[in-house]
């Protein structure tokens, strides 16, 4: 958590909350902690958020690793949810919370805006775990295309009606992890960043949540950058630092649209 100067508990400032990528098998909470600062020093109330990892191949399952990636959905839900529930502690308005996902985190961040599943086992919630605005960075939308392969098998016999019936409930469970397949009307505005260099989450998935967001009726905004590869907004990363800011510079003032940062000064 970064606190901005001049911060007091009694403020109802805007929250503004990052999920790091890694494809839900790595990355770590302090990769965003740069990004962290900079939205602090302009005004909001700022977090970056643990989540726990799935296993990678050849990893023997520790009880604190993720099951799949319905777990780290749970954990952002969790995370924002404790957010809300402290928001008169942590100095911020519980009804001006942005999500700011790159990755892995990106379709976390989707997640908050569409998906009102996958609570934690016994949790309280009273709280929405929703986001109020979301910032994608060429997040995954869909897993019933090659994102597949993070959707676990389903055991069956041998039989051909098994396997056909075994493979149609993978495919529904991976629409069930897909932001894309939850799309409805109602949901908060969303900016949307992609780089049409990027082969590992291809641009036509942006644009595909694109047209279905706003048919369905939803606020969104597609920025497409067609020099910038993916997790283009990774400082130390493979983007050069001047592109980084640049892109920050664009969060920032979609931000600032919606009110969850003061204009800057002229």
């Amino acid at each position: 958590m970064c606190r901005p100067e001049g911060w007091d508990a009694a403020d109802t400032r805007s929250g503004v909350v990052w999920i790091h990528g890694g494809g839900w098998q790595g990355g770590q909470p302090e990769m965003m902690l740069r990004h962290c600062r900079l939205f602090a020093a302009r005004g909001a109330v700022t977090f970056s958020i643990e989540y726990r990892l799935m296993l990678r191949d050849g990893q023997e399952a520790e009880p604190w690793q993720a099951r799949g990636v319905e777990t780290c959905i749970e954990d952002c839900r969790s995370a924002m949810r404790y957010i809300r529930r402290h928001a008169a502690e942590l100095g911020i308005d519980p009804q001006r919370i942005a999500v700011v996902g790159d990755s892995a985190g990106g379709h976390l961040a989707v997640s908050l805006a569409t998906m009102d599943n996958y609570d934690a086992p016994g949790e309280v919630t009273s709280d929405s775990a929703m986001a109020n605005a979301v910032v994608n960075c060429n997040g995954i939308i869909d897993f019933t295309g090659i994102w597949k392969k993070f959707v676990p098998m389903i055991e069956t016999g041998q039989a051909e009606s098994d396997q056909v019936r075994a493979w149609l409930m993978r495919h529904e469970h991976a629409k069930e992890l897909s932001p894309l397949h939850h799309v409805r009307e109602g949901q908060p505005p969303m900016l949307i960043l992609h780089g049409l260099l990027d082969s590992t989450v291809v641009p036509e998935e942006a644009v595909r949540f694109y047209e279905a967001y706003t048919a369905a009726g939803n606020e969104a905004e597609l920025v497409l950058y067609p020099h910038l590869a993916h997790a283009f907004v990774l400082f130390d990363y493979k983007t050069e630092e001047q592109e980084v800011l640049k892109v920050i510079e664009r969060i920032d003032q979609y931000l600032t649209k919606y009110n969850y940062l003061p204009f800057k000064d002229r």
